[in-house]
């Protein structure tokens, strides 16, 4: 009786004021609202695929097929998975939300325009990057009204834990975890990814095994002239040393750093023996303009974005990829699609990236509880979570701030 009143008022709840009705099921979105999600969808895609030059998506879901696969991953995550686009449309706000095993909930808002929405966000992170909490938060606060208070009721129906964003232009590089509610973030009610569109993120399921960690980075490099990176050093030593002390900690790290932090050496390791996570910490530019102004820098070379299969991360048949000292072009389109699309480039199903280089004590000891809680979280999303929620209760700690943990967003494959 419990289970038959809880899904009657989800119904309820779902189906008053959006473009839904009746019991949630795989088949019952209208034609012409499948036809737009889709061609929403199709569009975040054809975005990636003109930034990279390349064909990159190889199926085309529904949005009831989407609603199918959240649902069967929240049974096989234990995480209760929604997807939410968030799209900024010149003179007014659109929001997709497709809940699992559910239809499309669209809302837009014709108040909110591109100009107030655009300068809400910038004063968001400049509030973050200045350290100044007061106008973090009252921007954050107005962000979180527009685009998450819309659906509080349906998420908390749905018990929604883990949210997917895919972000249209203007906000893809929205700092997500610093979202500010009466006096809570919102990394601490959901886990969270950006995805580039769900059609381009691998939705197989199999639990994160730890194991081999390959640590790689460079303090200074073998050009004279690019900035030496002092906190690479401590980052490397701290995770080493942290993992390794760890009780019953399962992680094995190589380290290749400085001088063998070379394409050659990468590659001759991955060839070796199976990798779980790939840690990088090193420059990493997601530049304006085309693909090849972004990059990593290697010890004794760039490498650009668009030339970032020349490592084989396919044979160390790594998860995850973690680039701890990357830097955005906070709001510039093109430096975004870099960021988002790290992960595809890179061949693995999840990456972790940071909006703003922070190198420094609290990236050890954030990266530290992440690793040290991924074993045990049902997905990389979640050990995330977990982490910033962490460095947010250090409350005698400036490293609560949201400078220091609310740029690491987890990209792509959230489980």
């Amino acid at each position: 009786m419990r289970s038959i009143l809880k899904a009657l008022s989800l119904t309820l709840a779902l189906g008053t004021g959006v473009l839904m009705s009746g019991t949630p099921s795989y088949s019952q979105t209208a034609p012409e609202l499948t036809k737009k999600v889709m061609q929403m969808e199709r569009d975040r895609e054809q975005e990636f695929e003109n930034y990279f030059g390349e064909d990159l998506a190889g199926v085309s879901k529904t949005a009831d097929e989407t609603a199918a696969e959240l649902e069967r991953l929240s049974a096989e995550t234990g995480a209760r998975s929604a997807l939410l686009y968030v799209i900024p449309r010149k003179n007014h706000l659109h929001l997709v939300l497709i809940p699992p095993s559910g239809t499309p909930i669209v809302k837009d808002f014709y108040n909110v325009t591109d100009p107030e929405l655009f300068t809400v966000t910038r004063s968001f992170h400049k509030g973050i990057l200045r350290m100044d909490t007061t106008q973090s938060q009252n921007a954050g606060q107005q962000l979180y009204d527009w685009i998450i208070k819309p659906y509080e009721q349906e998420l908390a129906n749905a018990e929604i834990d883990l949210l997917l964003f895919c972000l249209g232009d203007g906000v893809k590089d929205l700092a997500l975890p610093a979202l500010f509610n009466n006096g809570s973030y919102l990394v601490e009610s959901y886990a969270m990814a950006r995805i580039p569109a769900f059609n381009l993120i691998e939705t197989s399921y199999k639990p994160f095994k730890t194991g081999q960690l390959l640590a790689m980075g460079a303090s200074h490099f073998k050009d004279p002239s690019i900035p030496k990176l002092p906190g690479t050093a401590q980052e490397i030593a701290g995770l080493t040393q942290n993992l390794k002390s760890a009780k019953n900690s399962a992680w094995r790290v190589t380290r290749l750093e400085n001088k063998s932090f070379t394409q050659n050496r990468i590659n001759q390791n991955l060839s070796k023996k199976p990798y779980n996570t790939l840690h990088i910490s090193t420059h990493a530019q997601f530049q304006p303009g085309k693909v090849e102004k972004s990059y990593i820098q290697l010890w004794d070379q760039k490498l650009n974005l668009h030339d970032l299969n020349a490592i084989d991360w396919d044979q160390s048949k790594a998860d995850l990829i973690v680039l701890s000292a990357c830097q955005t072009a906070l709001g510039d389109t093109n430096a975004a699609n870099g960021f988002a699309g790290l992960a595809l480039k890179a061949g693995v199903p999840s990456a972790i990236g940071t909006l703003w280089s922070v190198n420094d004590q609290s990236t050890t000891e954030l990266m530290t509880s992440f690793y040290g809680t991924l074993p045990d979280s049902r997905t990389k999303a979640q050990a995330l979570q977990k982490a910033q929620i962490s460095a947010i209760r250090q409350l005698s700690s400036l490293n609560s701030a949201p400078y220091y943990w609310a740029g690491f967003s987890l990209i792509s494959t959230p489980w």
